[in-house]
């Protein structure tokens, strides 16, 4: 429909036309009123008279076809309204499954959340009970471990061929469980409480190769012109400025303070190629990617370097495409408040919502249990 149609079938333009249409045919029945008799036939002898009643007739006609026009607005108006509240309606519906979904899903957790929901703002949470202590085992891990969890539903009714959990990415390497856990006997006569089955494996990594690419930088005996110390990493050599080292970390600060010049140290527990990417990024490289980011994030953490932790904080908020659950269990491992903030900001529908929850959710802190569990009532709103 053009915008002169539209303008003019606006109920303010007709409602204006009417009014102008009203006051004339007003003004044409207060003449004829005058008159103390009138006959159709009279007004031959009288043009004054004969033209005003052409008029009366003419505005009769108009006024008429304005009120079809005016009724075939507002039944397009209607038409329009009804179809716009049945796709609102429809939407609402939507949520609302989704929403019965989720509690029908997690009736334990979304009961942990309305607990806490409770709890008194003025409270103080170093009051509150540790929820971490004995459920949330995840929370615990350190190093380069993790924890899968999944619940396995029905299990009575499932058949002899593979059933997996959701696959999850834990320091670059894509997981799906281990398939010799247990024996299946052992499993239903021990492990199956009403027909379900809750697992939880604790993973740790003891060795890694050729996780991340090419080397950006060396640090073997081509740099040795540029070292004053060398640390030993499971025989590989790093030759390295203990200086620079200190000025970006509380831990290398002290544990290389005592270090003679040209010395050698040995670090445990960590793998040659990981050190290999976290000194590409002490030195300035763009080491920090998405095959990276996590064990890096690792490494900052265990030798103090804030600096590095904001970078890999930045990655994650604005250059990773990583899923929105693995960044918020990073955010808080790593107590990484800016992620989980923008996290938490698009999380908006009932779908967002899922997919960062688990069949467990005990790795969450219970302020992201709450912030989900208050979106969650905001979309019943």
């Amino acid at each position: 429909m053009s915008d002169t149609t539209d303008n003019a079938n606006n109920p303010n333009n007709l409602m204006s036309k009417f009014q102008k249409l009203q006051s004339e045919t007003n003004e044409i029945q207060s003449i004829f009123s005058k008159q103390s008799s009138f006959d159709v036939t009279s007004l031959s002898g009288n043009k004054m008279l004969k033209d005003l009643y052409e008029s009366m007739i003419n505005r009769e006609n108009e006024q008429n076809k304005f009120n079809e026009e005016l009724m075939k607005t507002m039944k397009d108006q209607n038409k329009e309204l009804k179809l716009q509240s049945e796709q609102v309606l429809k939407e609402i519906r939507s949520i609302k499954s989704d929403l019965e979904e989720l509690k029908n899903q997690y009736p334990s957790e979304i009961q942990s959340m309305k607990k806490l929901m409770s709890v008194p703002d003025s409270v103080d949470s170093s009051l509150l009970p540790d929820t971490s202590v004995n459920n949330d085992t995840s929370a615990n891990v350190i190093g380069k471990e993790f924890v899968f969890k999944h619940v396995f539903e029905n299990v009575s009714e499932i058949s002899t061929s593979p059933v997996y959990s959701e696959e999850e990415e834990h320091f670059n390497i894509p997981c799906t469980g281990w398939n010799k856990f247990v024996d299946w006997e052992i499993l239903e006569k021990d492990y199956v409480r009403d027909g379900k089955l809750r697992a939880e494996i604790r993973v740790k990594i003891t060795k890694t190769t050729g996780l991340y690419g090419k080397s950006l930088r060396n640090f073997d005996e081509r740099n040795k012109a540029f070292s004053d110390v060398v640390i030993v990493v499971k025989e590989t050599k790093f030759y390295v400025f203990k200086l620079h080292l200190a000025a970006q970390s509380v831990y290398f600060k002290s544990f290389l303070s005592e270090i003679s010049p040209n010395g050698k140290v040995e670090l445990s527990d960590i793998e040659p190629e990981d050190f290999q990417v976290f000194l590409e990024v002490l030195y300035g490289e763009p080491a920090i990617n998405e095959k990276t980011v996590e064990v890096v994030l690792y490494m900052a953490e265990k030798y103090d370097t804030h600096a590095v932790t904001k970078k890999c904080e930045e990655f994650l908020i604005d250059g990773s495409g990583k899923k929105m659950k693995k960044k918020l269990q990073l955010a808080t491992k790593y107590k990484l408040e800016k992620l989980k903030e923008h996290c938490l900001d698009n999380i908006n529908t009932a779908a967002d919502i899922r997919s960062v929850i688990t069949s467990e959710i005990s790795y969450m802190e219970p302020s992201t249990m709450t912030s989900l569990f208050q979106k969650s009532l905001a979309l019943l709103e």
